[in-house]
């Protein structure tokens, strides 16, 4: 995978976290920094756990010889799956979630960290066909630190500044980059057309 396509992977995945930040941000009265601070770090902690867990499992399936040729097969993979994952956040786009507006003094760590966990068996999947493609290891681990961060700050401020209403565009955006990517997988690797 080149370096473009694991950043719009990173970025199309994320985009769910700054949905959740946004909603975060428009029940919040003010953002204190150390509190964004660890907001950033908590998120992009746990980012960071599932990609790489995820990546971990599909790599020793990988080179263990578990999978015949899994340069092709997680080619194949990672097309489908960045399709599902994009269908999923379109899903959340069309979905009106109910959403308890109540303004807080403060984020609270607790109020968005289950989200994010949930959120992150999808970046474990992302994850696993990363494993099976191969990538390097290096610049995906700072893509997602960096990615994060952005996400959390930009989420927060968006909806202090705007309300929630903008998680909607986030996910077709997320949607329409996640389909690039597989539809290129697609086109250039699997069925060799471009």
């Amino acid at each position: 995978m080149s370096l473009l396509e694991d950043l719009l992977i990173i970025v199309g995945v994320l985009l769910d976290v700054f949905a959740t930040m946004e909603i975060q941000g428009a029940m919040i009265a003010q953002i204190r920094k150390r509190t964004l601070a660890l907001a950033c770090a908590v998120v992009a902690g746990i980012e960071l756990a599932f990609f790489f867990g995820g990546y971990a499992i599909c790599w020793l399936l990988a080179s263990g010889g578990y999978i015949a040729d899994p340069y092709y097969y997680g080619e194949a993979v990672a097309a489908v799956v960045l399709a599902i994952l994009g269908i999923r956040l379109i899903v959340k786009a069309i979905k009106h979630e109910f959403i308890q507006e109540r303004l807080k003094d403060a984020l609270r760590v607790w109020d968005y960290v289950k989200i994010i966990v949930v959120s992150s068996f999808y970046t474990a999947a992302a994850g696993c066909v990363c494993g099976l493609v191969g990538i390097t290891v290096l610049h995906v681990f700072v893509i997602i630190v960096v990615i994060s961060i952005l996400m959390v700050i930009m989420g927060l401020y968006t909806g202090l500044h705007y309300g929630f209403e903008n998680k909607t565009i986030a996910y077709v955006i997320g949607a329409v980059l996640l389909w690039g990517v597989s539809l290129e997988m697609l086109l250039h690797r699997i069925l060799e057309v471009i």
